[in-house]
């Protein structure tokens, strides 16, 4: 059977706290209208490359990567495995109809290695039922976001799980678990388009979500990350980043500051619905198109 020259639309597999759907038309506005090779290191929800090769219909080698290795793995069965992936799911799917919490409860505390495919059906089945999308982990690693409380979600998306597979496919996405440095330093080049989304700088003491990983992700991370950024532009990369609109990632990103757009934002991790507006968020770049 042939396949469409154009990519099916597609939406991330995963919900992510924060996440960049409502910011994805200010950040597109600067996308480089040319570019040769696609990178994005924090890839959580993966909205940007999935907003730019379905969406835009564009093509181009991508390698899509985090430290998460919950998150790789899910991708990585979504790409390969993702039928008989959407065969657990639907049984997830059932039992967690039967009694919501417990179901929800009883699956985080199951920390067992299991096989790949039942792994990304418990992250995909946790993240869909969890407090707004969050991706949080206590110090030994281990995910603790409390139930959602959702009347009905929808943890098999069948329709767009193909989709999402067929996407990774067709473009041949590179998906590594690798440190953004790593990643970055080893294989950027003149030419490349890079976005970096990675946890945010907190804006209050109250507001410190970071906890991606069991490390975190402090302020000396931020000022290392602010240092690849300088070198990716040496090296004449094409670098698009978000984070929060603070003195502190205003000042790291000094050097750039005709670049630096403020933007307005919906904070979804607030539990709070009329908190959740009234934000800004920092778009930096390193080029003007």
């Amino acid at each position: 059977m042939g396949v469409s020259s154009k990519m099916p639309l597609c939406y991330p597999f995963i919900k992510w706290a924060g996440g960049k759907t409502q910011l994805l038309p200010k950040l597109y506005a600067f996308v480089p209208a040319e570019f040769n090779r696609y990178f994005e290191p924090f890839l959580g929800g993966g909205a940007m490359f999935f907003y730019l090769i379905s969406v835009k219909n564009k093509r181009f080698t991508s390698y899509l990567s985090d430290i998460n290795s919950e998150l790789i793995n899910s991708y990585a069965v979504v790409k390969d495995n993702v039928e008989k992936l959407i065969d657990v799911l639907k049984i997830c799917e059932i039992k967690y109809k039967k009694s919501q919490s417990e179901y929800y409860y009883k699956l985080r505390a199951n920390t067992i290695a299991v096989p790949d495919i039942e792994r990304a059906a418990r992250f995909i089945t946790l993240n869909r039922t969890c407090y707004n999308g969050l991706y949080r982990v206590n110090r030994l690693g281990v995910f603790n976001v409390p139930w959602g409380k959702y009347k009905d979600p929808v943890i098999c998306n069948s329709k767009n799980l193909r989709n999402v597979s067929l996407v990774l496919r067709l473009s041949k996405a590179a998906i590594k678990i690798c440190d953004y440095k790593k990643i970055l330093l080893g294989k950027a080049k003149e030419g490349d388009f890079i976005y970096l989304d990675p946890p945010y700088n907190p804006t209050s003491s109250t507001a410190y979500f970071t906890k991606y990983t069991n490390t975190g992700f402090n302020y000396k991370d931020q000022e290392e990350l602010s240092a690849v950024f300088r070198k990716l532009d040496d090296r004449k990369c094409k670098i698009l980043l978000s984070n929060s609109d603070t003195y502190f990632i205003k000042e790291l990103y000094s050097d750039f500051a005709e670049y630096i757009t403020e933007v307005d934002a919906v904070r979804a991790i607030n539990s709070k619905g009329s908190k959740r507006a009234g934000h800004k968020e920092l778009i930096i770049r390193n080029y003007s198109r």
